[in-house]
C-alpha cells in the first residue's frame, strides 16, 4: 500500500508563513488535526515547516507569549519528516518510529504539500497493520 492510498482529507490543512501562531491553532481546533503545514503560500504549498500541536505547548512551557509569536517561531522549520505520495506506507510507519512523531507529510515532487498522514490514520488501516506485524520479528513464545 502506497501513502497516496492512505490521504484522507482532500485538502492539506495549510498556513502561509509569517501568520500568527493562535492562526495556526484555530486551524488545528476547526479541523480536529494536530498538525499544520507551513508553506510559501496557499496557492503554491511548498513546504517549509510543520507546526503541531506538541511545538505549541513546547513554546507555552518556554514561556513564549504565543499570541505575538509566528508560526515559523514556534513550528519546526526545515527538517520535518517527510514522504514522496508515492513510497510505501512502510516507509511511513518506520520514519514516525524513528523520529518519534505521530505526522509525516506527503510530498509531490516539487516538494509541495499533498496530505499529512497520521499515525491514527496508519491505525485505521488493517492492511497496514497487517503489513507493519509481517515486518517486525516476533519475540519466541514462553511455555
Amino acid at each position: 500500500m502506497k501513502a497516496s492510498e492512505l490521504i484522507t482529507r482532500k485538502s492539506p490543512i495549510v498556513i502561509k508563513v509569517g501568520s500568527p501562531v493562535m492562526e495556526a491553532i484555530k486551524l488545528m481546533a476547526d479541523n480536529n488535526v494536530g498538525l499544520v503545514v507551513i508553506v510559501d503560500s496557499p496557492e503554491n504549498k511548498k513546504v517549509l515547516g510543520v507546526i503541531s500541536e506538541r511545538d505549541v505547548i513546547r513554546a507555552l512551557a518556554k514561556g513564549i507569549d504565543i499570541s505575538k509569536a509566528t508560526v515559523e517561531q514556534v513550528g519546526t522549520m526545515g527538517n520535518i519528516v517527510s514522504v514522496k505520495y508515492y513510497d510505501y506506507i512502510t516507509t511511513v510507519a518506520r520514519l514516525m518510529n524513528e523520529r518519534q512523531v505521530r505526522h509525516v507529510v506527503v510530498i509531490d515532487d516539487d516538494n509541495r504539500v499533498v496530505s499529512v498522514i497520521s499515525i491514527r490514520d496508519l491505525l485505521k488501516e488493517k492492511e497496514v497493520i497487517d503489513s507493519l506485524a509481517r515486518l517486525r520479528p516476533h519475540p519466541p513464545v514462553r511455555e
